[in-house]
This record gives C-alpha cells, structure tokens and sequence, in this order.
C-alpha cells in the first residue's frame, strides 16, 4: 500500500464515527498496512489514536490484537509513551498499575478529551477487565469466587461485586451465576481473549500442571488396576 493511500484512508477511519469503530477499522488498515508504508509522525498519530479509541471505546475490553501489532512500539521515547503503557496495563486488568501510571502523567490524561471526559467510565472498564483477568488466572474447575475474593482483586468494596458481576454478565463479558446467600459468583465463562507474551506463559504453565495431575491420575489408576489383578 502506497503512503498517500494510507493516509487518505486513516483520515477516512478518523471520520468513520464513535472510538469503537475507528478502533475495529483502524486494525483493519493496519491488517493490510506495512509499516515502512507509514511515515514516523504518522505511525506515531495512528498508534496514539488508536490508544485512545481503545481505552475509551464502547464494547472494546481486548486489546491484545492492537498491542500484537508492530505500531504500538511507535509511542516509544515520545510524550505518549505513557499511552500504550497504559493499554497495556488495561489489557493485564491491573488497577494498582494503572493508579501508578496515572498519578506520574496526570496532567497528560487531563489534556486527553477522550479519557478525560469519561474518566468514570474508563475506571469501570479497569474494573471490568480486572474481573476478566481473575477469571482467567483461576482454573475453570475453582470458578466459584468468593465476593470478598473478588473485591479484593478488583479494589471495590464487598457489596459492589454482585454489581459489577452483574454489569459483566451484561456486557457478555462472563456467564456464570450469583448467590446472594453464600456471596459467592461461580464463572461458567469468559470472553476469549488475544493473550500476550505474559499470559501465554501463564497458560503455559496452567496446562503444564493439569498434565501432571493427569498422568499422576493414570499412574494411580494403573496401581490400582494391577492390584485387582486386571
């Protein structure tokens, strides 16, 4: 793709309406995009837009494809830099992460519209995310969470986790089920997720013990069998 049909069609994005959308046709263009297509400035325009449009995106909560991409790393060593830490830190669900950052480049999220004026909405979607992660580091057969458990990890207090699992099961983010009684929510699902280098080795390392724990099962199974003589 030649540089001036890039930059006709990102100015074409620019314009194509909400964040979401120039979020979901901006990785589209990148999709089909080589980078040296790009002059710095502009891969430095796309990626800080794109940083924007993510965090502040109605219906955005993974942003693995954006941060897989080479464009993000055109945010080092500028001003922004701050912005693709900071996507980073949402797609890790890290609230203690994001009050760091946030307090060091308070002023430049202040001179940010598109964060600025949804500032309650940006912490809920950290809040959200961080349910995500929870879930997704806990092993599918320990998904019945206590609340408290749950409001630890996502910094709220104990009576606004019913809320919040609630509001994710709205959004489609999670299935599962809650029970007031025992002030407990069981996940049954979660949204995919474009994992990074970090939680692919979690992965990794999640699957690593469940075969343990099988061949740990066969091997009991083969005593067993050959002490019943079959």
């Amino acid at each position: 793709m030649h540089s001036a049909y890039y930059e006709l069609a990102s100015e074409f994005y620019k314009e194509s309406g909400p964040p979401e959308a120039y979020y979901k046709h901006s990785l589209m263009l990148l999709a089909y995009t080589p980078m040296e297509a790009m002059t710095k400035d502009r891969a430095t325009a796309l990626a800080t837009d794109m940083s924007l449009a993510a965090l502040s995106g109605d219906g955005l909560y993974n942003f693995g494809e954006v941060l897989a991409t080479p464009i993000m790393a055109a945010l080092e060593g500028t001003p922004n830099a701050w912005l693709g830490e900071m996507l980073r830190i949402f797609n890790r669900g890290d609230i203690e992460g994001f009050g760091v950052l946030y307090a060091a480049n308070a002023a430049a999220f202040a001179a940010q519209p598109a964060l600025a004026s949804r500032l309650d909405f940006v912490k809920e979607k950290l809040t959200l995310l961080a349910l995500m992660n929870l879930v997704f580091e806990t092993p599918p057969h320990d998904r019945t969470l206590p609340f408290e458990a749950v409001a630890a990890h996502v910094r709220l207090p104990v009576d606004q986790v019913e809320w919040l699992s609630m509001r994710a099961m709205s959004l489609g983010l999670i299935k599962g089920s809650l029970d007031g009684v025992d002030q407990t929510v069981t996940i049954d699902w979660v949204q995919p997720r474009v994992l990074d280098a970090a939680q692919m080795g979690s992965l990794a390392m999640r699957l690593e013990g469940w075969a343990d724990k099988v061949d740990e099962t066969a091997k009991y199974l083969e005593g067993q069998t050959l002490e019943l003589g079959i």
